[in-house]
């Protein structure tokens, strides 16, 4: 069910990037076009930015896709390799959701910048990013030590039995 809602989520921020997109076509006095009807606003307006958000959208989006389809696919799922690939493709489902969503964040406060009812949320975004990455990598931390034992104590077992 969360890798569906993950899908949906993605799906609707790819064909409704956020800040929108521009309702008219705009012209320059010249007539050079300056930017399409239907194109996002942030493209326009941040670049580098809007590349990110696609990039962490588009990352999320396969992600949950790569994990649906290895739950319909019929592979047992009591297995613990295929058991771990489906949690580290959430753990990267999760990790490119929160960053889709900070940069989505961080877009509609850059619209509103020189206002000082947006220059408080930046910090607290940034903050809320840096302790969720924070427990992400103390969690992987964690397997990764436990899996490391695991792999020298089976073999310690069998050095011993040779």
């Amino acid at each position: 069910i969360i890798a569906t809602v993950i899908i949906a989520m993605a799906y609707q921020a790819g064909i409704s990037p956020p800040c929108s997109v521009w309702d008219d076509d705009h012209k320059d006095n010249q007539g050079k076009i300056l930017h399409f009807a239907g194109t996002s606003i942030m493209a326009a307006n941040n670049p580098k930015g809007y590349t990110m958000f696609l990039t962490y959208n588009t990352i999320s989006f396969l992600a949950s896709l790569s994990t649906i389809f290895l739950l319909i696919s019929g592979f047992p799922l009591g297995k613990k390799v295929l058991t771990r690939i489906l949690m580290v493709t959430m753990w990267v489902t999760i990790i490119f959701t929160a960053l889709t969503y900070l940069l989505s964040m961080l877009a509609f406060l850059h619209v509103h910048r020189n206002s000082e009812d947006g220059a408080a949320p930046i910090p607290v975004a940034a903050l809320f990013m840096f302790v969720f990455l924070c427990a992400v990598a103390i969690l992987f931390l964690f397997h990764t030590v436990r899996y490391l034992r695991k792999i020298l104590k089976s073999s310690r077992i069998g050095h011993q039995d040779v």
